[in-house]
């Protein structure tokens, strides 16, 4: 039985542009904080939310918020905010994360991002 549940946000912008709805996963027996750390790395929110999200969950050092850190890295459009996801990866250290953080690391277009990546992917795989 599949215990997860889909959380799906939609917010309108400037009334001309509509940011799309991305599903984040969040498992039902998790903490009630930590599925609201998770539904916060949705793009809709504000980037500033999204960030500290980041780094709330790096924090918390769980397994559990690895799939939602993964599914926000590289849809997340401010730079600022896929480095912190990075961090919060690197902090929890769960080697999963290491093929998308790879991908990130050849693939992002800002360099700082670029170089992040490439650094918890060595620190990962030690």
């Amino acid at each position: 039985m599949n215990t997860a549940i889909m959380y799906q946000e939609t917010q309108i912008l400037e009334k001309t542009k509509v940011v799309p709805t991305i599903a984040f996963p969040v498992e039902r027996t998790q903490d009630p904080k930590l599925a609201k750390l998770q539904r916060d790395l949705n793009p809709a929110k504000p980037w500033g939310q999204r960030k500290i999200a980041a780094r709330q969950l790096g924090y918390a050092r769980t397994a559990q918020a690895v799939p939602a850190l993964l599914k926000a890295l590289p849809n997340d459009p401010f730079w600022m905010v896929r480095c912190a996801i990075i961090q919060a990866l690197e902090m929890i250290g769960d080697p999963a994360a290491i093929p998308v953080l790879e991908e990130v690391a050849l693939q992002d277009g800002f360099q700082v991002v670029r170089s992040h990546a490439a650094k918890a992917v060595e620190r990962l795989t030690k």
